[in-house]
């Protein structure tokens, strides 16, 4: 980078009206532009009245109210003809709502829609949060042709503690020629080129404008539940465009036990930045200190890795918090060849065999029988399709609370992707990409002619349309997007969960609801009649026992204080007098 970018729009909110200059004030349902429920069969109606400014900061209030045939009200505005960029830095300071059925969003649109109208011409998500979901926000661009044609890609972000409600948080986008990158409080956690569009056109070559927006109800997060409280708040503290990029930081936020040489790196220093890192006391920088990329050894603790740098540009410290991920072993093996398999073979594009003997047995897989998939190099996408009921919940592989691993032996070049889609039978087509995929998995292998064991990790989430409890299908896609005709032997699809909660991990249908569900100081249990409880025990999602409560008193309670716990994701356990199990997903706020 070689200066500071400039800002060259901005709005602080102070004074005590929104400044009209800047921003258009929508109004309505949408039906007036065609639209009605804003293209999501939303629940609000828009008008001025829910926008205030309160010290400072823009405050966009969703109340449960009646107005235009609607029974919520909430507020959403543009900077359409008023602010019209094509490329930048494009930034806002927020406290996000949390509660079923809310949905915040910071975003962009075409202004001129050269190319047609939603989604030809693109729209840009910078930050989009369901308030069910408080702790995770996603990034999404919109492309392709008229609904039903239309597409998109999502990258997701999660806090690993608390949620968005708690305090104020930076959301970023820097937008370059056929590149996008978004960010949170400095930190780089997506990128998107113009190959994500699959070979549909890059809208985004030219002028967008900003939205701010909160909706109630919609297709994504659903109507609110009684727990839902009102009124919900945005609040904004400024909003920013710059003509540059500004310094960042990147990294692995959740790493291995004992991991070695881990990359953390800053990007677009000035010429002449002074860079110092610090790292936690039990971890080691192996290189870099004093430049702008550190390799670093962990132990078994994580902690903050920070970059303090002086320079003339906004900012002169980042940090990010690392977790040093527990040991992982294996929690179900849904398919090995040998045993009774958990997953039911659909159909495939290439041919299976699926009782081949194992090529060379090695340490790796000395099985005695394996998988054999002969590619179909006519197939651009080549298909392998299992159903499976076992996934009630795929929530916890994008988390990474949960892992695939497969071994592989194949013919094919080092470097060949391997892929593993999690979908919805009903709701995926070969035609309708992305619909229907709830998540995607990488691995690529790293040799020809020996086994080698693939941890699948995190591509990305196309369709977050798709729930958590609706994937019912694993397709696996051996060399994707290549015409390979490559023959893959495979064995061993299993996930692994951290050793500390294997032992919590019970069957599906030993799960239970619990609310409410972000919860502040209690937990209710939504437990059978009769149910006579002798202990429970709460996990943090990286696994480590947080609490265990022994019941001397009244075994039918079902109010747990969870008081004492910090803010975060957990896993309450609870176990009956008769051995039995239940086990419940919840979120401390």
């Amino acid at each position: 980078m070689a200066q500071c970018p400039n800002i060259i729009w901005e709005d602080h909110f102070e004074g005590t009206s929104l400044d009209l200059t800047k921003w258009n004030i929508q109004l309505g349902d949408g039906c007036d532009l065609g639209i009605c429920g804003w293209g999501n069969n939303e629940l609000q109606f828009y008008q001025a009245e829910n926008i205030a400014l309160n010290q400072g900061n823009l405050q966009i209030i969703a109340k449960k109210e009646a107005a235009g045939n609607k029974s919520y009200t909430s507020a959403r505005l543009t900077t359409k003809e008023k602010g019209d960029w094509t490329y930048g830095r494009f930034e806002a300071r927020m406290k996000l709502p949390t509660g079923k059925g809310i949905w915040p969003a910071f975003w962009m649109l075409s202004t001129p829609e050269p190319y047609g109208s939603w989604p030809q011409s693109g729209e840009i998500d910078i930050m989009e949060l369901i308030g069910s979901e408080p702790a995770t926000t996603h990034g999404t661009i919109h492309f392709g042709q008229l609904a039903p044609a239309n597409r998109s890609v999502t990258a997701s972000y999660t806090l690993q503690e608390g949620i968005f409600n708690d305090e104020f948080h930076t959301f970023a986008l820097e937008w370059g020629v056929n590149l996008i990158r978004w960010y949170i409080d400095g930190f780089l956690h997506a990128t998107q080129t113009n190959l994500a569009t699959g070979g549909s056109r890059w809208p985004f070559d030219h002028d967008f404008h900003l939205l701010l927006n909160l909706a109630v109800g919609g297709n994504w997060p659903g109507s609110p539940n009684s727990a839902t409280e009102f009124p919900q708040i945005l609040e904004v503290d400024y909003v920013r465009v710059y003509d540059g990029f500004l310094p960042s930081l990147a990294g692995e936020r959740l790493v291995e036990n004992q991991a070695k040489s881990v990359r953390y790196q800053l990007f677009n220093l000035p010429p002449g930045a002074q860079v110092s890192w610090t790292v936690p006391e039990r971890a080691n920088i192996v290189s870099g200190q004093g430049e702008s990329s550190i390799l670093v050894d962990w132990n078994s603790i994580g902690g903050i890795v920070q970059a303090n740098f002086t320079n003339g540009c906004q900012g002169d410290s980042l940090g990010v918090a690392v977790t040093v991920a527990p040991a992982f072993v294996r929690e179900n093996t849904w398919e090995n060849f040998d045993d009774p398999s958990k997953i039911v073979y659909n159909f495939s594009t290439g041919l299976l065999d699926d009782n081949a003997t194992n090529p060379r047995p090695d340490d790796i897989n000395s099985s005695p029988l394996c998988g054999k998939y002969v590619r179909n190099g006519a197939e651009q996408f080549d298909v392998l399709v299992y159903d499976v009921d076992q996934l009630d919940d795929a929530a916890p592989y994008l988390t990474g609370e949960k892992r695939f691993y497969l071994d592989v032996y194949t013919d094919a070049p080092g470097g060949t992707l391997v892929l593993l889609q999690l979908e919805n039978n009903n709701r995926s087509q070969p035609t309708n990409y992305p619909i229907g995929r709830h998540s995607r998995y990488e691995a690529r292998t790293k040799v020809q002619g020996a086994w080698q064991r693939l941890h699948l990790t995190l591509l990305d989430r196309p369709d977050p349309n798709t729930l958590n409890t609706s994937t019912d299908q694993v397709i696996l896609l051996f060399g994707s997007n290549t015409n390979l005709g490559s023959t893959f032997f495979f064995d061993n699809l299993e996930t692994y969960a951290p050793e500390q909660i294997v032992g919590a991990l019970v069957p599906q249908e030993k799960l239970i609801k619990v609310y409410p569900n972000p919860a502040d100081e209690y937990l209710i249990l939504d437990l059978e009649p009769g149910s006579n409880i002798q202990d429970i025990k709460i996990y943090h999602l990286n696994g480590s026992l947080q609490e265990q409560i022994t019941i001397d008193g009244d075994r039918s309670n079902r109010q747990v204080n969870i008081s004492k716990l910090n803010k975060g994701v957990y896993l309450i356990r609870i176990i009956n007098t008769d051995g039995s199990q239940k086990i419940a997903r919840f979120v401390k706020i």
